[in-house]
């Protein structure tokens, strides 16, 4: 997959290093990495560079809102995390050579084929038949639908943020980096263009992200590739004892 005048924001702390995934590592991750504030019982944090295809969905993917909308007259500055936090914002291309894409059926068929095998394990249908839970709100995914729904929901931080559990799209992304694909193309649930979430560290030879502008002298990488994905993956900027060991 090649691509070029994709977009990244960056906060400001990490201005000089664009290319870095530290932010990711941060939390409990993003919606195809995991954090360190998730159950390393469950998985074990990795880092992961997300781009858009397009400001505007940038902007909407880092702040939740529209450039140009309000809410009840905040701005979606106003209503980060970090109100009126800096930022800046770099324009890349790129090529990578092993993409899992969602909008791709057959892919998502083959995913569904390897599910269908799974059985929901006997206890949960004893929980499930006890407490009267609905199988319409639980159930084993089976159709790239069910799938789909599920990598891209509006609320996907829920389960990690609330019980230190892993979501849904954190679990595949796990497998799909376990697979060899160096990211996940999908749709932004906030923007209308495209997202891409870069697994540095599965980078093959050839593959790369770079910015397109000339930079300034003090950023060291303006290239992300598979020589220097150690250097940019972030965990320099993680508590020691929350590095994975050698």
């Amino acid at each position: 997959m090649e691509f070029t005048s994709w977009v990244r924001i960056v906060t400001y702390r990490y201005g000089l290093a664009p290319l870095s995934s530290a932010g990711s590592l941060h939390g409990v991750g993003g919606r195809f990495n995991a954090g360190t504030d998730l159950d390393d019982q469950t998985l074990k944090a990795w880092p992961c560079l997300y781009i858009a295809q397009d400001y505007e969905t940038a902007f909407r993917e880092k702040f939740q809102l529209a450039t140009g909308d309000n809410l009840g007259g905040l701005t979606a500055l106003d209503l980060a995390l970090t109100p009126n936090a800096s930022h800046s914002t770099v324009v890349l291309r790129g090529q990578l050579a092993n993409v899992f894409a969602l909008n791709d059926d057959k892919a998502l068929n083959a995913v569904c084929r390897v599910l269908r095998r799974i059985k929901m394990p006997e206890a949960a249908v004893r929980l499930q038949k006890r407490l009267k839970i609905s199988s319409r709100d639980n159930y084993m995914i089976r159709s790239p639908f069910q799938l789909k729904r599920a990598l891209l929901a509006q609320n996907w931080r829920l389960q990690p943020v609330q019980f230190g559990m892993p979501a849904p799209s954190q679990i595949f992304a796990e497998l799909i980096r376990a697979a060899g694909f160096e990211g996940v193309l999908y749709e932004s649930t906030k923007g209308p263009g495209q997202c891409l979430a870069i697994f540095p560290e599965a980078l093959e030879d050839g593959s790369y992200v770079e910015l397109v502008d000339p930079a300034p002298e003090p950023i060291k990488h303006t290239r992300l590739d598979c020589t220097n994905s150690d250097a940019l993956s972030g965990w320099d900027d993680v508590a020691k004892q929350l590095r994975p060991t050698a």
